[in-house]
């Protein structure tokens, strides 16, 4: 029987992964990204990442949230989406029992650069924003990638219906979610940031997520440097002045840059010489936080492993994060 549940989800993921290559052909991915931006800078690079993606028509942003309660973070992302020419993604931030750890650099770009978005109290909640968003959106059709603090992914999972939509969180996300690519844990064991800073939240999804799961672990994007070659950059974007207060410059590692990366590109076989899809098991979170891969065929999960030299993929998301300005259609 084991062998029988094992078959089954195996076959559940290769159908959605199927399917992604098949619509990535045809069509963008619809993507809702979840960040922590404040304590490190790759976030930062993810977003740049993204939106050379959506001027590459690779992918439609629908919305933004913000995982962490750093009072900038959200006027920081919003000056980085204005200056790549998208002032208008809607942007969600946690309310309720967000995680504060300082930023070397969200309130210097929100201060340099322009944006309109007057307050952290005029964002909504970020679990408001995934109803609205996800119940607009057609059955079966999005995307969700989150490189940061899984507390608004627990918020929407545990969430009522209301003026958006009839169902409980679970059962929507269910309805209207097809894959979230998680940059969360190591794999086949490990303790990480993202896990263990909220471990109540990662017990919860990691457990209950309703729809497939691919885990970009920290060792995936550990070995990924990049952030030297924005020197390239004007000096007067907000990248590579982000990554100036962050450490001068210098190389980071490419954590979330590579969860955005295959998120966008990962189901169309773009991305088949660069990691391989391990998709035998299941995961699961310990009560510190870290997490194991088990071989108990209980959940829709994968995780990345290295195929690519990390130098190769260095190149490829380093070429994204110095991408020009948004590029009309």
């Amino acid at each position: 029987m084991k062998y029988l549940i094992v078959l089954f989800h195996c076959i559940g993921l290769l159908f959605v992964l199927i399917n992604l290559t098949y619509a990535g052909q045809y069509q963008a991915v619809r993507l809702i990204f979840d960040t922590d931006i404040e304590s490190d800078v790759d976030d930062v690079g993810a977003v740049a990442v993204l939106h050379a993606l959506a001027n590459r028509n690779e992918t439609e942003i629908l919305a933004m949230m913000i995982s962490s309660n750093n009072p900038w973070s959200a006027s920081c992302l919003d000056a980085l989406n204005t200056y790549y020419g998208r002032p208008d993604i809607p942007i969600g931030c946690v309310k309720e029992n967000g995680l504060k750890k300082g930023s070397k650099y969200t309130e210097i770009i929100a201060k340099e650069y322009p944006h309109d978005l007057e307050s952290f109290n005029k964002v909504p909640a970020a679990v408001t924003l995934y109803r609205k968003i996800l119940s607009s959106q057609p059955d079966n059709s999005v995307t969700i990638v989150t490189v940061g603090y899984l507390t608004n992914l627990k918020n929407l999972l545990i969430s009522e219906p209301d003026e958006f939509s009839r169902f409980g969180g679970s059962a929507l996300v269910q309805k209207k979610v097809r894959v979230l690519v998680c940059m969360g844990g190591g794999y086949p064991k490990g303790r990480e940031w993202n896990f263990y800073q909220d471990t109540a939240a990662s017990k919860k999804v990691v457990s209950s997520w309703p729809t497939p799961i691919i885990y970009c672990g920290y060792e995936i994007g550990a070995a990924i440097k990049t952030g030297s070659g924005l020197r390239v950059l004007p000096h007067n974007n907000p990248v590579r002045r982000s990554y100036e207060l962050y450490n001068n410059l210098s190389d980071r590692e490419s954590w979330d840059q590579t969860a955005v990366l295959f998120a966008v590109r990962g189901g169309n076989g773009q991305l088949k010489d660069v990691w391989d899809v391990v998709m035998a098991g299941s995961n699961h979170i310990n009560p510190d936080g870290s997490n194991m891969w088990l071989k108990v065929p209980d959940k829709q999960h994968a995780f990345l492993v290295k195929k690519m030299k990390p130098e190769r993929i260095a190149r490829i998301i380093e070429g994204l994060m110095i991408q020009p300005l948004h590029i009309s259609r």
